[in-house]
């Protein structure tokens, strides 16, 4: 695919005829939509984003309505169950689940980087160059995330045909942030940046074939992908050259737009630094925009503050005011919105746009009181000896714990899993309506 500027110069234009602008037109074209797409977005938000996500697609598999979405736009935590997810060779098996046994996303987790032989490990095996760090990060993504695709997911490229399905699943879009500047300027500006196994890019700088873009000395892999999805840990300042320095999990790749001259004039820089899509925007909800989505699904499990308060949701909805101050995104998500959302014992809200404008099916983290009746009898969630011990009997969850917390422990896994089928069950009809919209 040769190099363009742009896909989609009227940004913010709904509508199923803005995909037939993509790549992609003839995979969404096999869902047959003739008027609007619809899109999922999967938010950033670490470990608890992952795993409370993938409760969400488990309901949406098992209530039948993973095959009409069109789009899938993940984000950082969001990424690492939206990939492996899409490379599933089998959707039954990949949400098999056992109530007394860690399924999938849980198994992964309890042996990611709490074990410092596989970091080490990892660390001997990664090639020391100037993406040394987020390459050790890459391959314990890909361990916990792409097991099912063994040793072999260390290396598949992004573009292989054959690894991210769309047949009965939507199209995968990995959003990251590019870091860059302006050859006269100190200023670091930020931009989305998508991965999907066809093309890669962002709308000031263009779009190229993944398998042409380069993490340095390779083309893009899957697991080059996610990390640089959830690459949270990182911090970038202007460098020699014009350039951005990325210090932590950020990524080099070489500047594929640096012989073009672009809208945002960075033809000067060889390489431009990529990181976690939550420095951006944590919802994901630009690229669906950018493909002119007229129904979109937002899943938001960010990490909010944890003080309890009983007349409100108690949630800061930090990506959801992000993306309200970037004038240039037009959405149904007016400054009163948060107001609706705030609501307490609702996770999901469904936001009809005026003429023009997507309208959002909103799902929260966030515990209520009928997920913790239907629960607290669980299994897993009866109190052991020290709990009763120590009056901590009672059934307590709060899904609002750390993002970057290591020690999930086997129940706050399974709840969080719980939470998010049961959301999508406990409320598919509204669900259905809204995905029938899409036609």
């Amino acid at each position: 695919m040769a190099y363009r500027t742009k896909y989609n110069p009227a940004f913010g234009e709904i509508g199923a005829h803005v995909s037939q602008r993509w790549p992609e037109k003839k995979i969404i074209n096999q869902k047959g939509k003739q008027e609007h797409t619809l899109g999922l977005t999967l938010s950033g938000g670490g470990y608890r984003s992952a795993i409370y996500n993938y409760g969400i697609l488990k309901g949406l598999f098992e209530i039948g309505v993973i095959g009409k979405i069109d789009y899938l736009s993940s984000v950082s935590g969001g990424s690492w169950i939206a990939t492996p997810f899409s490379m599933s060779n089998d959707l039954g098996w990949f949400f098999h689940d056992i109530p007394t046994h860690p399924n999938l996303i849980e198994e992964g987790f309890e042996s990611l980087l709490p074990n410092p032989a596989r970091v080490i490990q990892e660390a001997v095996l990664s090639r020391k160059n100037i993406n040394y760090i987020s390459n050790i990060f890459g391959r314990l993504l890909a361990k916990t995330f792409l097991r099912e695709h063994g040793q072999k997911s260390r290396y598949i490229p992004m573009a292989d045909k054959t690894m991210i399905k769309e047949k009965d699943r939507p199209f995968l879009i990995a959003n990251g942030t590019v870091n860059y500047r302006s050859p006269d300027s100190f200023s670091v500006t930020q931009e989305c940046f998508e991965m999907t196994k066809l093309y890669s890019g962002s709308r000031s700088l263009g779009y190229i074939h993944s398998k042409d873009l380069m993490a340095r000395e390779k083309p893009l892999r899957i697991r080059d992908a996610i990390a640089i999805s959830g690459a949270a840990v990182a911090f970038h300042l202007p460098a020699l050259g014009g350039e951005v320095a990325g210090f932590g999990l950020s990524r080099e790749v070489v500047n594929y737009a640096k012989e073009v001259k672009s809208r945002a004039n960075v033809s000067e820089t060889h390489h431009l630094d990529l990181s976690d899509g939550g420095f951006y925007n944590n919802l994901g909800i630009e690229s669906l925009i950018n493909r002119g989505c007229g129904y979109i699904i937002v899943v938001d499990a960010e990490h909010d503050k944890e003080e309890k308060d009983d007349t409100s949701s108690n949630q800061d909805y930090h990506g959801l005011t992000t993306l309200l101050k970037r004038h240039h995104i037009h959405t149904a998500l007016g400054e009163q919105v948060i107001d609706q959302l705030n609501e307490v014992n609702k996770p999901l809200h469904v936001i009809d746009g005026p003429e023009g404008i997507p309208d959002i099916l909103y799902i929260k983290l966030k515990s209520y009181d009928e997920f913790d009746d239907f629960a607290q009898n669980k299994p897993y969630n009866k109190p052991g000896f020290l709990r009763n011990l120590f009056a901590k009997g009672t059934f307590s969850f709060d899904p609002q714990f750390s993002t970057a917390k290591l020690d999930y422990d086997f129940t706050e896994h399974r709840n969080l899993s719980e939470l998010g089928c049961f959301v999508v069950k406990k409320y598919k009809d509204d669900i259905m309506k809204f995905v029938e919209r899409s036609k």
